[in-house]
């Protein structure tokens, strides 16, 4: 494979500044093309075969591309993430979330038991081997889906107890991960308005400070016996109290019918009530000041919401709710497309690094797809059985491997390399180079 199409080589450029050696460069060009290539598992040696290059004696280099050189990770999530801000609104939506990806092997440290969220439903609990991800995405909407898309622009490891690394440091939770993801987003778009999303797991005391901090507005779900307070009556000629009395669920006269953007671009009538309170939390008996939504889905069926952002409304704060889903169908695209779980790395360094590749591969994708698209169009596939007419990822998939197939706009890979060294030592706009 000696050439890429313009319209690809032109999101790949800037990473360029990640590798040391051209010919390190040259050899992510080769495996991102695999990558993309490949529909069976995605192993560096599968990559190397579906480019035809079986005959490859020095297949080792690719491996060590993984495990030997060195690449910043760190650097590599702020390019990536300088890519996806254009695409994205004034107000910047975050969405986290833990990733199972299933592993085993006597040699992988830094696998451990999880609960398997596919498998294990509300009656019935499976457990499974595998490594934990925590997952920063954007959300971005694109003029050819109704249903925005979640694209990752941040991943990290969580160890296990048992890992060798924490048995010299404090164990990290996927919580602390998340706030020091959030420090670096901050500090790289210090002036944008953030919200972030999360599930329950990330109704923590710790990130509600941390989001409250950075002025980053939180999102996510309280338990059912959380411990709200009302607002303290202050009184004159007695001690001042931190919180007022117990805060119970609302009367039934208070409740309201809203209408809300639903699953599926639908609109949805729930009833909801919203009561500003203060959440008495963690060992410590901190406060934390948020709104609490309590949201009737069903007869028998009720959940509570939280936010840290006292300003937004019930209708707003569902809707935004209930994006976070679009993260679980970038996981099952990740697993069914990219071949996420089929990795067959064993190294510390290589399994830090292939997973974080392959979702920043499925971003990458994406925005490819949304430049061809830009350009001529892109039709989705639809069968007898199945019509559809808004593109889904496999449609961008299929758009991208047809666009590394066209021959009438090569381009090399080594050429691009230099011509990406002189541009930013120039100072120069990489698109009108090339």
């Amino acid at each position: 494979m000696n050439h890429l199409p313009r319209s690809i080589i032109f999101f790949l450029l800037p990473f360029s500044i990640l590798f040391r050696m051209k010919k390190s460069f040259v050899k992510f060009l080769i495996l991102f093309t695999g990558g993309i290539l490949c529909r069976s598992g995605h192993t560096i040696c599968g990559y190397l075969r579906v480019l035809g290059l079986k005959g490859e004696k020095s297949f080792a280099n690719y491996h060590h591309l993984l495990n030997r050189s060195k690449i910043d990770m760190f650097k590599a999530a702020k390019i990536l993430m300088k890519m996806v801000l254009p695409l994205a609104d004034t107000q910047i939506i975050l969405i986290v979330d833990e990733h199972l990806e299933r592993r085993r092997g006597k040699k992988i440290k830094a696998k451990a038991v999880y609960r398997d969220p596919v498998a294990s439903s509300k009656k019935w609990k499976v457990k499974c081997f595998g490594l934990k991800w925590v997952v920063v995405s954007m959300l971005i909407k694109f003029p050819w889906s109704k249903r925005p898309f979640a694209l990752p622009i941040f991943c990290a490891l969580r160890l296990p107890e048992d890992h060798p690394k924490n048995l010299r440091r404090k164990i990290r939770s996927g919580v602390d991960i998340a706030c020091q993801i959030l420090y670096a987003i901050r500090r790289w778009l210090p002036k944008r308005d953030i919200i972030l999303i999360g599930d329950g797991d990330y109704a923590r005391t710790k990130l509600c400070q941390v989001c409250n901090r950075l002025k980053i507005s939180l999102i996510t779900r309280l338990r059912a016996d959380a411990r709200l307070h009302e607002f303290p009556i202050q009184q004159k000629g007695r001690k001042a109290k931190k919180h007022g009395p117990r805060l119970n669920r609302p009367e039934e006269s208070m409740w309201n019918r809203f209408v809300v953007n639903w699953y599926a671009g639908q609109l949805k009538e729930l009833s909801a009530v919203a009561r500003d309170c203060l959440w008495l939390s963690g060992k410590k008996s901190q406060l934390i000041q948020l709104k609490a939504i309590w949201v009737k889905m069903h007869p028998k069926d009720e959940i509570i919401l939280m936010t840290t952002n006292l300003d937004m409304q019930i209708p707003e704060i569902i809707s935004l709710f209930v994006l976070r889903w679009n993260l679980e169908v970038t996981f099952r695209e990740c697993r069914d497309y990219l071949g996420v779980e089929t990795q067959r790395q064993w190294s510390d360094m290589a399994i830090s690094r292939a997973t974080p590749m392959l979702f920043s591969l499925y971003t990458i994708v994406v925005l490819v797809a949304n430049a061809i698209y830009n350009q001529r169009g892109i039709i989705p596939e639809s069968t007898a059985w199945y019509s559809k007419s808004q593109l889904t990822f496999s449609d961008l998939l299929n758009a991208v491997r047809n666009e590394l197939g066209n021959v009438n706009s090569p381009f090399d890979p080594e050429f691009a390399y230099a011509k990406y060294q002189s541009c930013s030592m120039a100072g120069e706009d990489l698109a009108a180079a090339i």
